[in-house]
């Protein structure tokens, strides 16, 4: 457990690395994460978009990609 990433503290490490727009949807607490250091892209059809559903107690799914 101590390897495991942290939604909360990963968030934005995660959509800068990878320039996307990240969301996290669980019964507790919803969380939208967005690049800070780059220009989001012109055309909106870039935008890509990662949601991650939270099921159980310590597991994600991958709910949509791009």
């Amino acid at each position: 457990m101590d390897k495991w990433m942290n939604i909360t503290d990963m968030g934005y490490v995660i959509v800068s690395r990878y320039n996307v727009i990240l969301v996290s949807l669980s019964l507790q607490q919803s969380m939208i994460f967005f690049p800070l250091r780059s220009q989001p892209p012109t055309d909106s059809f870039e935008h890509h978009v990662i949601c991650i559903g939270h099921v159980y107690v310590n597991d994600f799914v991958l709910v949509n990609a791009w």
